[in-house]
């Protein structure tokens, strides 16, 4: 016969005991400013070869980042932004790393 008394484990007991966090994930941003510097194409042309960008996605982001000023092209830790940050300012673009 089963032991009637087991206590029940919470879903933060079970997610602790399996190395899960319960809190909540903070990503980090990773945005592209407008300047005065970049074309609308050099722009574009970085957005798909560095980011993997479709041409149709590059081309409505390009246009966000003219109008609104930036855009945020990526999310994720800061350890996983920074090498794509790297490379886009090697392209000479504004770029930014925000929580």
């Amino acid at each position: 016969m089963s032991n009637s008394k087991t206590k029940s484990k919470t879903l933060e007991e079970i997610l602790a005991e399996a190395g899960i966090s319960t809190e909540e994930q903070h990503e980090s941003r990773l945005i592209i400013w407008n300047d005065d510097v970049n074309s609308f194409e050099w722009v574009e042309y970085c957005l798909m070869t560095i980011l993997g960008f479709t041409y149709d996605k590059a081309e409505k982001t390009a246009w966000t980042i003219h109008i609104q000023g930036q855009e945020v092209v990526r999310t994720g830790s800061k350890e996983e932004l920074e090498p794509y940050k790297k490379l886009l300012e090697e392209k000479l673009l504004t770029v930014s790393i925000e929580d």
